[in-house]
């Protein structure tokens, strides 16, 4: 965890590096295809994923379970536990960003032509001043590191998906590359911290020895 979060940390500081070559180039393309992403970058919204998470995990959990038998019971179980997991991974990882982005108040691209890409007004509230990290970078990366959980052997595809619909968020001009970058990152190592954390209680996951990604308890097929 440590090796990659560090990893990250470099990554973020390289796409730094592009911030205002990358900002200015989609601020002046009329290119379709960066069209095509800024309308496709609500899919970071959390509530896309927070409300289906809390439905499953009410629905599981008022069920009763007594006319389930064994296997209905497990199911449920894996249910119940993992919409709960889904949604504090989500809801947590979000609110700290939101957090986050208080204290650092780096200026978003609206402002790019006014201060250009690194403009910081720390301890400011407001949208124009909320761009690092990116928070709906976050969402999808904490979703990003649910579903690598559950299907590890789709982890590179995962990824790769995930930072394609992170990167929408340049194209809508509301983030820079590092914004985009660091809320990834983030989102997916949280999930992955909250799931080992679980997992040291035997909740939801299971510890696996010399493996970073705890396996999933119950029916739930990777």
């Amino acid at each position: 965890m440590t090796f990659i979060a560090l990893a990250g940390l470099l990554l973020a500081a390289a796409a730094a590096s592009i911030d205002t070559a990358v900002t200015a180039f989609v601020r002046t393309s009329e290119a379709n295809w960066i069209g095509w992403m800024a309308y496709a970058t609500d899919v970071g919204s959390s509530q896309w994923y927070l409300v289906p998470a809390a439905a499953i995990f009410l629905v599981a959990g008022f069920a009763d379970w007594t006319q389930a038998g064994m296997r209905g019971r497990s199911r449920l179980a894996m249910l119940f536990g993992q919409a709960g997991f889904s949604f504090a991974a989500v809801a947590l990882s979000g609110i700290l960003v939101n957090i986050l982005k208080v204290f650092f108040g780096r200026a978003r691209p609206i402002l790019f032509e006014q201060h250009g890409a690194f403009h910081f007004e720390p301890l400011s509230v407001g949208y124009a001043f909320a761009s690092f990290p990116s928070g709906h970078s976050t969402t999808v990366g904490a979703v990003t590191g649910i579903l690598i959980l559950w299907y590890p052997r789709f982890a590179v595809l995962l990824l790769l998906a995930g930072l394609f619909f992170s990167a929408t968020r340049i194209a809508a001009r509301a983030h820079y590359p590092s914004d985009v970058v660091t809320g990834f990152l983030f989102g997916v190592l949280f999930a992955v911290a909250l799931a080992r954390f679980l997992a040291t209680r035997g909740v939801v996951f299971r510890l696996q020895q010399g493996r970073l990604l705890p396996s999933v308890i119950g029916l739930l097929k990777k």
